[in-house]
């Protein structure tokens, strides 16, 4: 991410790791014949980890990326229409 503060980063880096280690713990639920309830409630978590981790790189392009394009002299409206059919992915 461009320009982002360290700190940011580190936060972002931090929660894919929690992800990594969610997807890990599945793995092993899987290897050792656990519940299809624990299962799911795991992929729950993972799932809800990986969105608020495309919240927040969301809000830094929202607050960041969009105005530096548009202050670099990028045509607003097609920056706005990328930036809602990105966002629209979420």
């Amino acid at each position: 991410m461009k320009d982002a503060n360290p700190e940011e980063v580190q936060k972002i880096l931090t929660r894919l790791k929690t992800v990594r280690g969610h997807i890990a713990g599945v793995e092993r639920m899987i290897e050792e014949d656990k519940s299809c309830e624990e299962i799911l409630l795991q992929l729950v978590a993972i799932r809800s980890a990986v969105h608020k981790t495309s919240v927040i790189i969301a809000q830094r392009y929202a607050s960041s990326c969009l105005l530096e394009a548009i202050d670099s002299g990028e045509d607003r409206q097609e920056v706005l229409n990328n930036a809602i059919e990105t966002l629209m992915k979420l």
